[in-house]
């Protein structure tokens, strides 16, 4: 298993060490399960009179169409 040094926000750290503790696990271990849950993790979507909506999370950035036409014209 590969060792690295990560930098996390101080938030960020606290609540993987929350984590880790409350499970028993260390440190590293609590990382990497909550970056393979994230990573995994798939957006909600229903539908709504036939068009496909994606359930964002609260804190995402608005969608608007500025930025939509600025992902459009985007070298992908």
């Amino acid at each position: 298993m590969p060792r690295t040094t990560l930098a996390l926000d101080d938030e960020v750290f606290e609540l993987a060490k929350d984590y880790a503790k409350n499970r028993s696990l260390t440190l590293g271990k609590a990382v990497s399960d909550l970056v393979r849950r994230g990573l995994r993790a798939r957006p909600g979507v229903r539908e709504i009179h036939g068009l496909l909506v994606f359930e964002l999370p609260a804190d995402s950035p608005r969608v608007t169409p500025d930025s939509i036409k600025r992902l459009e014209t985007d070298d992908l």
